[in-house]
């Protein structure tokens, strides 16, 4: 798995993650100008962490990524 594999998953986990965030804030009445920064940075937070816990299951044991009609 390349590293445009990688940016893919963060990039989708990103968008996910800031979206969901942001529309919590909004629901909630919070101000755009205090509800974006909220959901960029926890978004990022989160995009980070779920891309390298990936990664690392991926160096541990690359088989277990592979769908099951490309495995041994």
């Amino acid at each position: 798995m390349g590293m445009g594999f990688w940016l893919k998953r963060f990039a989708l986990a990103f968008l996910g993650a800031g979206a969901l965030l942001l529309a919590v804030e909004m629901l909630k009445g919070h101000a755009a100008d205090q509800a974006v920064p909220f959901a960029l940075g926890w978004g990022a937070m989160f995009a980070t962490v779920f891309t390298l816990v990936g990664y690392a299951r991926f160096r541990r044991n690359p088989a277990c990524m592979l769908p099951r009609d490309r495995r041994h």
